[in-house]
């Protein structure tokens, strides 16, 4: 690596590309590189994504902190609406994707092998906001209607079902849980069509609050999440690459793994702040909006600085997605987890 990094250090000299003072003495390149090694470009990756979200923050920071670049990659981020952005996996139009586990789980259920790299997230971020101070327990809800997200197969939708189970109220006699872009919850608390709502994430749960909304349950809270999934720790957001991918290019996962590690190092010890302004590039005109949640998630803890999932997380995953219908089978942790790329991050970090 280190005479990879010196020869692409004096092509960069060489064509002026950078004003460094010094000299650099060049050294023998390796018997064998590739094309994008002898160039001296970066390697293009994409990454697909459901939303830009807060809650992917190390992959994110991998890029504009320059982590990516210093492993000679460079991601590019694409939103995916319409499909889910996983698919761009299997048809070769991305190389990795961050989504839910539940989206793993349903993928590799169905016969599509996918693994997940890292866990970005360690607690469940989620909480159910009743729309007025009308609702503020579960039992209020009785005879009520709950968003709970954009799709039934989906972790807000397995989030509501689980409250739901959870108090004893069953889905379509004693409640509705509906599926609702967050984007229409606001209108429909302010016709009374709705009773409660489930935010996924920080910024999404003050704005219910700031129009009159009650927290009835706090994901993040760790007693109350135990109580209704059976577990504190719930690796919810995930960064993931196709089966095929890691056996064609094990290379490149392990420098995208490198890369990540080395961003939530980073973001451990960093403040909100500076979070927050490193994630701007990536997120145009979310100034306030990240400086919150970089706020909250600091205070509750929400963010996974090892990228290591649970046993106890795992297996609330894989019952809330059955809950919710996602998926029928049992899976393994094996079936869903390949960390061996993490475990060497963390072990060449620490050399």
């Amino acid at each position: 690596m280190k005479k990879i990094l010196a020869l692409l250090l004096t092509l960069s000299l060489a064509l002026g590309l950078c004003a460094c003072g010094g000299s650099a003495t060049e050294e023998p390149a390796p018997e064998e590189t590739t094309q994008t090694e002898q160039t001296g470009e970066l390697e293009k990756i994409v990454i697909t994504e459901p939303v830009r979200g807060y809650h992917w923050a190390p992959v994110y920071l991998a890029q504009t902190l320059g982590y990516f670049a210093e492993e000679g990659l460079e991601a590019e981020f694409q939103s995916v609406t319409g499909t889910p952005p996983h698919a761009a996996l299997f048809s070769g139009d991305a190389q990795f994707t961050m989504v839910g586990i539940e989206s793993a789980l349903m993928v590799n259920e169905g016969g599509q092998g996918a693994k997940v790299l890292a866990s970005t997230s360690q607690k469940y971020p989620y909480s159910l906001i009743g729309a007025t101070g009308d609702y503020t327990t579960l039992e209020s809800l009785r005879g009520g209607i709950v968003a709970g997200g954009v799709n039934t197969s989906g972790g807000p939708y397995s989030f509501a079902m689980a409250c739901m189970n959870y108090a004893g109220l069953t889905p379509e006699t004693d409640v509705s849980v509906i599926t609702m872009a967050s984007t229409g919850y606001a209108a429909a608390i302010q016709a009374g069509e709705l009773q409660a709502a489930v935010s996924t994430n920080p910024w999404a749960a003050k704005t219910l609050l700031d129009n009159g909304g009650v927290v009835i349950v706090d994901g993040t809270d760790d007693a109350a999440i135990a109580d209704i999934i059976g577990s504190a720790s719930y690796e919810l957001f995930v960064l993931m690459t196709s089966d095929e991918y890691i056996a064609s290019n094990p290379e490149t996962v392990q420098k995208v793994m490198n890369a990540v590690v080395k961003a939530m190092q980073w973001m451990e010890s960093a403040s909100p702040e500076e979070i927050a302004e490193n994630l701007l590039p990536l997120f145009e005109g979310g100034d306030e909006e990240l400086l919150y949640d970089a706020q909250y998630d600091k205070e509750r803890e929400i963010t996974n600085y090892t990228g290591y999932h649970t046993e106890s997380g795992f297996q609330a995953a894989v019952n809330l997605t059955k809950l919710a219908g996602g998926i029928s089978a049992e899976p393994n942790v094996e079936q869903i987890y390949d960390e061996s790329f993490l475990d060497a991050a963390w072990a060449a970090l620490g050399e």
